[in-house]
């Protein structure tokens, strides 16, 4: 099934919302130990799109623990500018903004700041991932590597190629242990295809620890994932 630019978004924020199931109870970050907060950074943007979204979630004793609402003077900031809290009944307490791609691209910082004035800052890239070119046609009996223009990847990152709008499915990652920003399709998973034409989609996915966290530790990820593309396949 094809996702559009907003499916994608909406849905790559639920699946990390989900994950594990986590809790989304809601309390106040004045009523438990600040080193027993976990920070949850999400920044997810789709080719295309006109907005990057940030979205930042705070939870006591651990990553699936109770989400937080913070508490004044704790805030976290995004360069910055603060963030206001939001809710939902399925996500609990969140902290979410968004900008547009095109000026998005560089450095930013995010600054947690505890209730007893702590300030916890920490930074990541955003960068654009694209695909170089395909060639016209691909033979089905060769491997087809895929060539991706970006920051090298970095460990714990990988890049995701899969299908839709095919019976003989398949996904293929590739990661910093692989060379430079290629995936490689085997031939095995062309050759099962039916017809003379492939759709494939493409997502890297970036983990960033913390340099400046409590001692419940957190992390940054970004998802970039880029329109869907087509090759044509030869016999």
């Amino acid at each position: 099934m094809k996702l559009s630019v907003k499916t994608f978004v909406g849905l790559s924020t639920a699946a990390i919302i989900l994950a594990a199931c986590a809790s989304n109870e809601i309390g106040d970050s004045k009523d438990v130990a600040q080193d027993k907060i976990y920070q949850g950074y999400d920044i997810s943007y789709s080719e295309g799109d006109a907005q990057a979204e940030v979205f930042c979630q705070f939870r006591f004793a651990g990553k699936n623990g109770t989400t937080l609402v913070l508490n004044s003077p704790s805030q976290v900031q995004l360069d910055g500018e603060k963030i206001t809290v939001d809710s939902s009944g399925s996500s609990g307490a969140f902290y979410r903004t968004y900008k547009t791609a095109n000026a998005f691209y560089g450095t930013h910082h995010l600054s947690f700041f505890t209730t007893d004035n702590k300030k916890l800052d920490n930074s990541f890239s955003f960068g654009s991932f694209k695909l170089a070119a395909v060639p016209p046609a691909v033979s089905k009996k060769q491997n087809l590597v895929l060539h991706f223009d970006g920051a090298p990847l970095q460990a714990g990152d990988y890049i995701e190629i899969s299908t839709s709008g095919t019976d003989s499915s398949f996904t293929v990652t590739s990661g910093s242990d692989d060379k430079l920003n290629t995936v490689t399709i085997p031939a095995k998973e062309l050759k099962r295809q039916k017809g003379n034409e492939l759709t494939l989609d493409a997502t890297v996915y970036q983990t960033i620890p913390l340099k400046e966290s409590t001692a419940e530790g957190g992390r940054i990820s970004i998802t970039y994932q880029l329109k869907p593309f087509k090759v044509i396949l030869a016999r």
